[in-house]
């Protein structure tokens, strides 16, 4: 960790502060239990002074219209960031218990990719001309503008909170609109962290940018989604929390855009190239101690080849070094809480229960501090069984297996009411391009190739989501569409 207390303070209008309650709640390592830190316990009353100040800088500024100074403040934001990347890092792990081997992911791939909508700033057609049409005998130009939401609403969870705040906050900001972030109770360092960056590297105004933390998971949230002010709430988290604030959000009609899970498949063909796609397979799920929304927790494996999968598995598995998430050896690092151990637990004993068998682990890690969970395999997975159809959000695979073609395979895949991202393994790729079509999801990878960058969308099927965000697609959700028709000379 730095040597100095990371900051954990609310960042209202420009200013750090604490709460008007004065109350804060302690940070826990997931790694061993102890305080990292205390952040301010956000209340409502602190809510309406972000409010307040998000909705009259959106109503009165030019910030929407300044594309050339929002793009100097969103560089200088990059560079910010750079400057600190060491320091994010730290936090992620102390907070998030983030494994130094995920990291590259989590924080310097996302800054580098800064670049896509910092170019977009100057670059989108804000303003296109259709030319003239006729109707009614008159004949009119029209010109099609896109303009800022003006106040936006990101609420964004635990697993990867440098990730998903700054792909809101950079979106929203870049876009031209005022952003109140909200973040998850477990991980509110890091979006303090980031405010400290606007503050104290950017020209970014005052009023633009807000931070609060709570330790309450639903008071602030339903508080911000109950208020008519918010024009777009952009949420990361899971199904039920999302359907909660489209619900809420539907008084009023204002745009959400939200990213829900997944209990993505991850299909094994007869032909797959079997050392690949296992470590692929164990990678792709164990990946962030298997806290990730689109990481492959169901792999569908044809009969042809189960067996030779399960032998890998046990071996990758059985083998694969977890622990202390420092350790830049380790994939696999703790669980977010105790909550959320408990839940996994009871997750995999009745999938045992119910006839799954536990090829690896099964059970908590043996450390006397923090909150561990072994790398699990489970295998002999009914397609509908419980584990096969609730994102665990945890290091544990279902291995489920299928005697059919390669409809029968997609059948399997297609069965959840997930859609996030799907996985296809072949040696053939005419084959699985074909197969990969036919998945309901928003992003699928085949063989060793992945999704992630900055200019592809990425959103859910399902009740994995609704909208985008990155590539132009995101960029656009943030902006709403005029029309302006004028007569033609």
């Amino acid at each position: 960790m730095a040597a100095t207390q990371p900051e954990g303070r609310l960042y209202i209008a420009g200013e750090f502060r604490d709460a008007r309650s004065g109350n804060t709640y302690p940070v826990i390592n997931p790694t061993d239990e102890s305080v990292i830190a205390l952040a301010a316990d956000a209340g409502v009353e602190d809510l309406e002074d972000a409010i307040a100040s998000a909705r009259g800088f959106a109503d009165t500024s030019d910030w929407g219209n300044d594309r050339d100074f929002r793009k100097k403040c969103m560089l200088q934001f990059q560079d910010g960031l750079r400057a600190r990347q060491a320091e994010f890092e730290d936090l992620l792990v102390a907070e998030a218990g983030v494994a130094r081997a995920n990291m590259l992911t989590h924080v310097g791939f996302m800054i580098e990719g800064m670049d896509f909508f910092n170019d977009l700033i100057t670059s989108f057609p804000w303003e296109e001309d259709l030319g003239p049409w006729e109707i009614l005998g008159n004949l009119s130009e029209r010109q099609v503008r896109y303009e800022p939401y003006g106040v936006v609403g990101a609420i964004t969870p635990w697993n990867a909170p440098f990730m998903t705040a700054l792909w809101k906050v950079h979106h929203a900001l870049a876009t031209g609109n005022a952003v109140i972030l909200k973040s998850a109770p477990d991980t509110p360092l890091t979006a303090a962290l980031m405010a400290k960056v606007i503050d104290e590297a950017t020209d970014v105004p005052s009023g633009a940018f807000h931070t609060l933390s709570a330790s309450d998971k639903g008071t602030i949230g339903d508080a911000m989604t109950a208020d008519q002010r918010f024009d777009l709430y952009h949420f990361t988290g899971s199904p039920g929390v999302g359907q909660r604030i489209a619900e809420r959000a539907a008084n009023g009609i204002r745009h959400t855009v939200l990213e829900l899970g997944g209990k993505s498949g991850n299909i094994l063909l007869p032909d797959a190239d079997l050392d690949m796609a296992c470590g692929l397979g164990v990678a792709m799920c164990m990946s962030n101690s298997g806290q990730g929304c689109a990481l492959a927790t169901r792999m569908i494996v044809h009969a042809s080849i189960y067996d030779d999968v399960l032998a890998r598995l046990e071996m990758m598995v059985g083998h694969l070094p977890w622990g202390d998430p420092n350790d830049p050896g380790n994939l696999v690092g703790p669980i977010i809480r105790l909550e959320q151990l408990e839940r996994m637990e009871g997750l995999v004993k009745r999938a045992e229960a119910d006839g799954a068998r536990i090829l690896v682990g099964g059970k908590r890690g043996p450390q006397d501090k923090g909150f561990w969970f072994e790398p699990t395999v489970l295998v002999d997975v009914d397609e509908n069984a419980e584990i096969a159809q609730t994102e665990v959000f945890g290091p544990v695979l279902s291995v489920i297996k299928y005697d059919g073609d390669d409809d029968e395979a997609v059948r399997i895949a297609n069965n959840t009411r997930y859609g996030l991202s799907g996985y296809v393994q072949s040696t053939n790729e005419e084959r699985a391009w074909a197969v990969a079509r036919k998945l309901r999801a928003g992003t699928v990878n085949i063989n060793n190739s992945f999704y992630l960058s900055p200019d592809a969308p990425f959103g859910g099927f399902g009740i994995s989501g609704d909208g985008v965000e990155h590539g132009v697609a995101g960029f656009r959700e943030y902006l709403r569409i005029k029309s302006i028709a004028s007569p033609s000379h």
